[in-house]
């Protein structure tokens, strides 16, 4: 089908059709858990493989080669593997997630003028229910169905038991903003939108995720958005107040906001605030295993049975007996234990030339959706911050789903 065509089913392959919908539902997979997220990612794999005399050509570009290299050091981390039966799996996880990207890059390049509008603007829906979800359980302690937080000043939305819908915000806020703006959303409805979504990320209660949707949105609406700058400045100053009237006046987000983390404003504060974190516990660990393993690390998905080994105790950290963790919450610790030197350096390598790529190829075309996914890349590998494995099934999701919308634009090489 050319991407000119109109909406019209009957010249749409089922198999075309099906990746279509898997794309359209792709965040209520998300929300549903692990095994939908896994089950979609299979279903594009084999979607990739029909027809694979047409599909093969994807792979001859920069992008299919950069993962094959990454693939490759995964491959060859597996054999100084402290438990390769626990790795393989994880690393086999990558093919499948490398034939998501490539199917989705067909699907955008052959319906980008057509059908994905239906795609970004159903993301659009969702997005705008789950901030109506995350309000509405701010103000009644409980959410559209009855699901409730157990802990004070963190949401869950329809996540459950699971905190973690600050990821799934961040994930799409940048897709939801490009979708009012390609829109014609008048620049005076777009600040308020951005100021309601900066603001309900902040009431999620995940500071490391709020931080990221505040950086990510601040990037992108400085490319984007051609607003004078003092009407920036202004709409900064406003949020800034907000954010500190609610920190004064909520004793939850005081202390997320504040108690907890004051110590950071310290002479010498982050290194004493992680010292009496847990997230610090995990990071002390993560650099003692990359010291005993310092070539190839322990292993892709050994961390989590690596740091509970008493040799890793370390009195200095409060949080010590806290530092097991499946990762250790930082995906350049996760990588660097995990893979040693060579396994990190060939991450560094595949990224960083990805990125690249993609934004030679956004100066070429200008699509706000590839800078979408460009800008959530680049900040979800911000150092320092805490995070989730990117080769865990839901935050792996969120980004995998990123990183693959910012290569979807990227036309295909010839050699």
């Amino acid at each position: 089908m050319n991407k000119t065509d109109k909406f019209n089913l009957k010249k749409t392959s089922s198999v075309d059709f099906l990746c279509l919908f898997l794309l359209i539902l792709y965040p209520v997979a998300l929300i549903l858990g692990n095994l939908f997220i896994n089950f979609f990612t299979l279903l594009f794999s084999i979607g990739f493989f029909y027809n694979l005399k047409e599909r093969k050509k994807y792979l001859n570009q920069k992008i299919f080669y950069l993962f094959i290299f990454f693939f490759i050091s995964l491959l060859i981390n597996l054999i100084f593997s402290t438990n390769p039966a626990n790795s393989f799996p994880r690393i086999i996880k990558v093919l499948f997630i490398m034939f998501f990207i490539f199917e989705t890059q067909r699907i955008v390049q052959n319906y980008e003028a057509s059908y994905m509008r239906y795609v970004y603007g159903s993301w659009f829906a969702i997005f705008i229910i789950i901030t109506i979800d995350i309000i509405f359980e701010t103000v009644f302690g409980y959410n559209l169905i009855g699901m409730e937080s157990y802990m004070p000043g963190r949401v869950v939305s329809f996540f459950g038991d699971e905190l973690i819908v600050g990821a799934f915000y961040h994930g799409f806020v940048l897709f939801f903003l490009s979708y009012l703006i390609l829109r014609g959303t008048k620049n005076n409805i777009l600040i308020l939108t951005i100021i309601l979504v900066l603001l309900a990320s902040f009431i999620i209660g995940e500071r490391s995720n709020f931080i990221r949707l505040f950086l990510s949105v601040l990037i992108f609406t400085t490319f984007v958005l051609k607003i004078n700058y003092k009407i920036k400045i202004v709409t900064l100053l406003f949020i800034t107040t907000i954010i500190i009237i609610f920190i004064n006046f909520n004793q939850n987000f005081k202390t997320r906001y504040f108690e907890q983390i004051k110590t950071v404003f310290t002479i010498d504060g982050y290194s004493k605030f992680m010292k009496e974190s847990q997230y610090g516990a995990h990071r002390d660990a993560a650099v003692k295993i990359l010291k005993d393993n310092l070539f190839f690390g322990v292993g892709v998905k050994n961390f989590r049975h690596e740091s509970l080994k008493d040799k890793y105790e370390n009195k200095e950290y409060l949080q010590t007996h806290k530092r097991y963790a499946t990762h250790p919450h930082q995906v350049h610790y996760e990588m660097l234990s995990e893979t040693g030197i060579f396994g990190y350096l060939s991450f560094l390598i595949f990224f960083l030339l990805s990125i690249a790529l993609a934004i030679n190829n956004y100066l070429k075309i200008g699509n706000i959706y590839q800078l979408s996914g460009i800008i959530y890349v680049i900040i979800s590998l911000v150092p320092m911050l805490p995070s989730g494995s990117f080769l865990s099934t839901y935050s792996g999701g969120i980004f995998w789903l990123n990183f693959a919308i910012m290569c979807a634009y990227i036309k295909k090489i010839k050699f």
